[in-house]
């Protein structure tokens, strides 16, 4: 191949994704806006937290009111609601993380029984298990990981664990535990098997109420700086957004909000 020609396909190689971008950027409309994040803060590197939205399917007002918050997070989508294609699709559009909220069996099965979804339940077949998990899997394609919806029976399982965590691998999607079990062998389980795996480092709203979330707040902020890094999960109830849209201006200039992707450099 003649010289000339060769950094003729060279250039073009480079300006083409550019010239898409910036096309890409003038199209966008209110549903697919790529977010411009208020990163703040100066100096030294701040410890980062990824946030985790859980529990998101059933209003596209709570992806709104998120949104509204001008700050790089995780949605957590769980299948099968009234708008959980639609959700995933514009929240990765807007530049958030995506992850399918897996149901998977919590202790008190009774207490959480619906039927909007069916929980991942250790009395299935593997067959069963593969069957229902591929159907949440395929409907939200666009996530690039998953974390458990409830989950504080399966999480113990370990042979309903492997069952899962294989099927992720087989896909090359990541997996956060949740953590709603002190007793959880799934992060454990998926390091086994060399996943790429995090686990919830703190529940930012485990108390509904401004008080005890802004404590907590401080509590994380404590642990972040100690790691350098940490997963928490929120969820987009109106004190837990109250209280971050009154308090992230602040919380920014001391800590770096990431997303799941960029939690593991993907």
């Amino acid at each position: 191949m003649a010289k000339s020609l060769r950094i003729t396909l060279l250039i073009a190689l480079i300006i083409t994704p550019i010239i898409f971008y910036k096309t890409l950027n003038r199209k966008s409309g209110p549903n697919n806006k790529v977010l411009s994040f208020s990163v703040g803060g100066k100096g030294p590197l701040r410890p980062k937290i990824a946030l985790i939205f859980d529990d998101l399917g059933e209003s596209l007002k709570d992806l709104k009111e998120i949104y509204s918050l001008d700050t790089p997070f995780t949605i957590s989508v769980i299948p099968n609601l009234k708008f959980s294609k639609n959700i995933a699709h514009i929240a990765s559009r807007c530049g958030f993380s995506v992850l399918i909220h897996l149901p998977l069996e919590p202790a008190n099965s009774q207490r959480y029984q619906t039927d909007k979804y069916r929980f991942i339940t250790s009395d299935l077949s593997k067959r069963e298990v593969i069957y229902l998990l591929r159907q949440y899997l395929n409907s939200i394609r666009i996530a690039i990981g998953v974390n458990n919806h409830m989950g504080s029976l399966a999480t113990e399982n370990q042979q309903l664990m492997e069952i899962v965590l294989r099927e992720l691998k087989k896909r090359g999607l990541i997996f956060i535990d949740s953590r709603t079990s002190l007793k959880s062998i799934a992060y454990e389980q998926a390091r086994k098997i060399e996943l790429i795996s995090g686990y919830n480092q703190g529940f930012l709203d485990a108390i509904d109420d401004i008080k005890a979330i802004e404590k907590r707040m401080e509590e994380l902020e404590v642990l972040a700086r100690e790691k350098g890094k940490i997963i928490v999960i929120a969820h987009p109830r109106k004190n837990t957004l109250k209280f971050l849209k009154a308090q992230l201006s602040r919380l920014r200039e001391k800590i770096e909000f990431i997303t799941i992707k960029d939690y593991f450099e993907l």
